[in-house]
């Protein structure tokens, strides 16, 4: 059990400041299909959680086949991060309201109320991260080094964290 609560608290540290990640879903033509969402909470268990039209096709996809994959990137920190999961598309007026900012209303006006509005909940198994760690003048000179010495440099650090239950 100590293993999930470090790697849970690895990915709310490194989920903290991303802001907007790419849901991918499969369509019922078997395609995957991949659109922005922005992050409105990552809650102790590490659920996603993120608002959504009820009319959206993300909807049926997701109740058709609920495991999808939240990718995020911050290319400033060089920090990659992929998730494996379950959806859920969950109406919780009370939910929306806690999670609702007045820049949601470009997308619902009539606020957390708006009926097209619905949550979007996913509940992660696994996550795999990249961290560059490395500052430009680094990553030059691991750029020279290989292009030079003919050697792959080390990038940073990747692994797997188990944060399902």
């Amino acid at each position: 059990m100590e293993t999930r609560d470090h790697d849970r608290e690895m990915l709310h540290a490194l989920l903290s400041g991303m802001e907007y990640a790419l849901l991918t879903t499969r369509a019922a033509d078997g395609a995957l299909v991949s659109r922005p969402l922005q992050l409105l909470q990552t809650d102790a268990a590490c659920a996603l959680w993120f608002f959504t039209s009820a009319t959206s096709g993300k909807v049926d996809e997701i109740r058709a086949d609920a495991h999808v994959n939240v990718a995020f990137s911050d290319p400033s920190k060089k920090i990659f991060l992929s998730i494996s999961g379950d959806a859920s598309v969950i109406d919780d007026r009370a939910k929306a309201d806690a999670l609702w900012s007045a820049a949601q209303k470009i997308f619902y006006p009539n606020g957390p109320d708006d009926p097209s509005l619905t949550l979007l909940r996913i509940v992660p198994h696994t996550a795999h991260y990249w961290d560059g760690n490395e500052s430009s003048w680094g990553l030059l000179k691991k750029f020279g080094k290989a292009v030079l010495l003919r050697e792959a440099s080390d990038l940073g650090t990747s692994a797997q964290l188990d944060v399902g239950e």
